[in-house]
């Protein structure tokens, strides 16, 4: 069974446990009314049981089967609410079938039977809620609210079945269990109310066998964390973010916030330079950040409003300085309120060559692509983008996912290869097998893929599923080529694609997991089906505490029904497995699309002290819970995010 299916089909055994318990007491209720009607079947009782019984146990086999990583909380639940609930209501039925006369009937389903019954209805209730409250690590206390609850509110029905509904013993246990779901609420919502931290010690609970000394890391703060004093030549920008009206090239107008023009302008420096952008914010109400998105700048430059800065509002200005150090593609984007207002047009490239420049005779295209106003833009176009391109040239498309979900491209009309992956160069493969053809290249939110290919003397098309139109297609001088169209195939499989890495990766000093998933908790002070990682949502969510150089292997799994592109900021990890499968190459990214289901194991280099944003690139995953901090011991920022700040950082 897949992975992903073992989550979908465990919510509905427990949904469907539960109903078959809810509807064997109901039964059990009606029947035993002086007039009970004719349609009801007396074995009503006996089948309904009988069935939640088997679903329970159907439940525990799925889940006893399934990878532990996966499914650990979902066990917990079912064996200590599921499993105990079956076994009640199995037998309180048995019980009942076994009594034998009128009196005896009476005494038993007074005694045993309704109350079996209705410890098995909250059981398996609990038990259901289990699997859309606990999450990954389970820890001791939600199981032991959600059990106390099932537990009064069995005592509660007995009373009241035994008694009367207006007994008071049954009105103080009912009660008391309303104070006690009541007062988890309140400690829910306070929490979620709470501040950002501001900073971090090195604790160690959160990673294992960490080789980390003991001694107090040196006090820093993120806004002193700065590159060196530029020593050559200095590449100035200035963007200024404004909110307009902006008119496609396919005569669409939309209302847009931009850095200028749509996409922002290329920003394109030469390795050992230094960057230096001037933000202007002139109309984005929000306010806005720069994020140089998979750009491992310093911290004090990255661009988080409430953690590395400000942002910076209306009529306000800052200046982002960092060195060019890593050749590339890449991206920029503001990171205030960014599940609204990146996606409205707040973002652009970043791309920065080789020492020795551009490499020459090559026709070098960026390609972020983008969903805006029901049109789909291919850099600036949301017509099909048509370049000329000669014959036997050599061809670099630099293709950036600016959207919130993964993009799935084809390129029809000549075989390719995959150059570079979130700037990082891939080790080309000797001969054809390192050619692709036909292959469609699903890329992660944020994530970005170099494409090299030789032009053919017919054109070639990239296309993207699922658009109505736009496209790039390049063509010979002289020819001309109708809209491009996705074409299906076999997916890219990053695993296997590349030169075996050199070397193996280097040992881990420490090890920690984050687990995926779709919970219900208050966020912000509001109770939604939250993106949580381990249980939590920001900013509850333990961090990342980490040593200058250490090492530390993470594992990544994803136990919700949705694509969680993961992004780190400040740093690229290598990653060493998906899904199990061994990556041949020495694979570095920092958007990483982690399937349903999926585990990822990847090594992250602590090399770049700050608190850093971890988060999921769906930004309004992020927005609603899916956020957390990679924090060096000893960093502190002055920066906030509570109540009192116009600081969003979502």
């Amino acid at each position: 069974m897949a992975p992903s299916a073992v989550l979908g089909i465990d919510l509905i055994l427990a949904a469907a446990c539960a109903a078959a318990w809810i509807a064997a007491l109901a039964a059990r209720i009606v029947r035993e009314r002086p007039s009970a009607p004719g349609w009801l079947p007396a074995w009503s009782t006996l089948a309904a049981g009988g069935l939640g019984v088997l679903l329970a146990g159907v439940r525990l086999a799925v889940l006893a089967t399934a990878r532990p990583e996966l499914v650990d909380d979902r066990l917990s639940g079912c064996l200590a609410l599921t499993l105990p609930g079956a076994v009640a209501g199995a037998g309180a039925v048995a019980t009942g079938q076994l009594a034998t006369g009128a009196l005896a009937r009476a005494r038993w389903a007074r005694a045993v039977v309704r109350p079996g019954l209705t410890a098995a209805a909250a059981l398996t209730t609990a038990g259901l809620l289990a699997v859309v409250t606990l999450g990954t690590p389970a820890g001791w206390l939600p199981l032991a609210v959600l059990a106390a609850l099932a537990l009064l509110g069995t005592a509660a029905g007995a009373l009241g079945f035994r008694r009367s509904w207006r007994n008071p013993g049954a009105i103080a246990v009912g009660g008391l269990g309303v104070a006690v779901l009541v007062g988890a609420l309140a400690v829910s919502w306070m929490d979620s109310r709470a501040a950002g931290p501001s900073s971090f010690a090195f604790a160690g609970h959160h990673l294992e066998a960490s080789a980390g000394s003991d001694s107090p890391a040196p006090a820093r703060s993120v806004d002193a964390l700065r590159g060196p004093a530029p020593t050559g030549p200095v590449r100035r920008f200035t963007l200024h973010a404004r909110s307009e009206r902006v008119t496609l090239d396919d005569g669409t107008s939309v209302d847009a916030l931009t850095f200028g023009s749509l996409p922002g302008p290329e920003l394109r420096a030469v390795q050992g330079e230094t960057v230096r952008v001037t933000l202007v914010n002139e109309s984005v109400a929000d306010g806005v950040t720069l994020h140089w998105h998979g750009y491992d700048v310093p911290n004090a430059m990255d661009g988080v409003p409430g953690v590395t800065q400000d942002a910076v509002m209306p009529g306000q200005t800052f200046t982002y300085e960092f060195p060019a150090a890593q050749a590339g593609t890449y991206w920029y984007h503001t990171h205030q309120n960014a599940s609204a207002d990146e996606p409205k047009g707040l973002y652009g490239a970043l791309v920065v060559d080789p020492a020795g420049g551009p490499t020459p005779g090559v026709l070098d295209l960026t390609v972020p692509v983008h969903s805006l106003g029901g049109a789909t833009l291919f850099g600036s176009h949301a017509r099909t983008w048509t370049q000329q391109a000669a014959p036997g040239s050599h061809v670099r498309l630099r293709l950036i996912n600016t959207d919130q979900l993964t993009q799935r491209f084809s390129l029809a009309g000549a075989s390719f290869r995959l150059a570079a992956v979130d700037g990082g160069d891939l080790a080309a493969v000797d001969g054809p097998s390192g050619e692709l053809s036909g292959t469609v290249l699903p890329l992660a939110a944020g994530g970005r893929y170099d494409v090299v290919l030789t032009m053919p003397d017919h054109p070639v098309q990239l296309a993207l599923e699922g658009a109505r139109s736009g496209g790039l297609t390049l063509v010979p001088p002289g020819a001309t080529a109708g809209a491009p169209r996705f074409a299906a195939g076999p997916e890219l499989d990053l695993a296997s694609y590349g030169a075996r890495a050199a070397a193996p990766a280097p040992r881990a000093d420490a090890s920690a997991t984050y687990v995926l998933d779709h919970l219900i908790r208050f966020v912000d002070g509001v109770p939604r089906f939250a993106f949580t990682v381990n249980g939590a949502v920001y900013p509850n969510i333990p961090p990342l505490v980490v040593r200058d150089g250490e090492r530390v292997l993470v594992t990544i799994v994803n136990r919700s029904d949705e694509i969680h592109p993961m992004h780190p900021h400040g740093h690229h990890v290598r990653v060493l497995s998906i899904d199990g499968r061994q990556v041949a190459a020495d694979l570095r990214m920092d958007s990483m699309e982690v399937r349903p289901g999926q585990v990822w194991t990847v090594l992250l280099t602590a090399d770049n002290p700050g608190i850093w944003m971890d988060h999921c690139h769906n930004l309004a995953h992020a927005r609603d819970g899916m956020m957390f901090h990679l924090a060096y011991a000893g960093v502190s920022t002055p920066f906030t995010h509570n109540g009192a700040s116009s600081n969003r950082p979502e």
